[in-house]
């Protein structure tokens, strides 16, 4: 019994909280500094971090006729219409159903264009891809000429997922792009989020 009560005591002084000496048990003084965020009305990069887009293909400062303007094409696959090519949006998209693909921008009057570009969405969430294309053009929307013969073109997330086809400037009120192989795996056709025309 005598055992017993020797090792509760010893429990008992094991558990019972240390004492504090008088020193430690005063008050330390919080400091609190308050630092004001800069106004800003959108995300803004810390000027020592780059920016992605240095490296993006650079697209052309003029008017981008193919925005907004009708488009035609055949079969798509789900829900990725036509019109996700030219509403100026990355995040939407086109894809064909099999191959060959035809877009078909009307661009509701004549005009001198000089170039094409291709955009996908440019997260790198998207794999790397090459395409092949071929521009054609027309007056009427009916009888169309090829100015720029079926070529392969890289799109990958360091260069914005974008290609650029420039061409000698030619008039046109019609803009068709035929595109004819991709090597991305999770796909049976073309895809696009923006087709451009400057």
């Amino acid at each position: 019994m005598k055992r017993m009560l020797s090792f509760l005591a010893a429990a008992a002084l094991l558990c019972a909280p240390a004492a504090v000496p008088a020193e430690d048990t005063e008050e330390i003084e919080t400091v609190v500094t308050v630092v004001s965020a800069p106004d800003q009305t959108q995300a803004e990069r810390p000027p020592c971090f780059p920016d992605p887009s240095d490296n993006f293909i650079q697209l052309p400062d003029t008017e981008n006729y193919a925005l907004h303007k009708p488009v035609t094409a055949g079969a798509h696959t789900d829900v990725y219409v036509i019109g996700n090519v030219n509403d100026g949006k990355t995040d939407t998209y086109w894809e064909s159903k099999g191959w060959p693909a035809e877009a078909t921008i009307d661009l509701q009057g004549t005009f001198t264009v000089s170039a094409v570009a291709v955009c996908l969405n440019p997260s790198s969430i998207w794999e790397p891809r090459t395409q092949e294309i071929a521009v054609w053009i027309s007056a009427d929307g009916e009888t169309f000429t090829e100015i720029v013969p079926a070529a392969k073109y890289g799109f990958d997330a360091e260069t914005g997922n974008r290609i650029r086809i420039d061409f000698e400037s030619v008039d046109a009120a019609f803009v068709r792009l035929v595109f004819t192989m991709s090597t991305a795996s999770r796909t049976g056709g073309a895809q696009a989020a923006e087709i451009c025309v400057y």
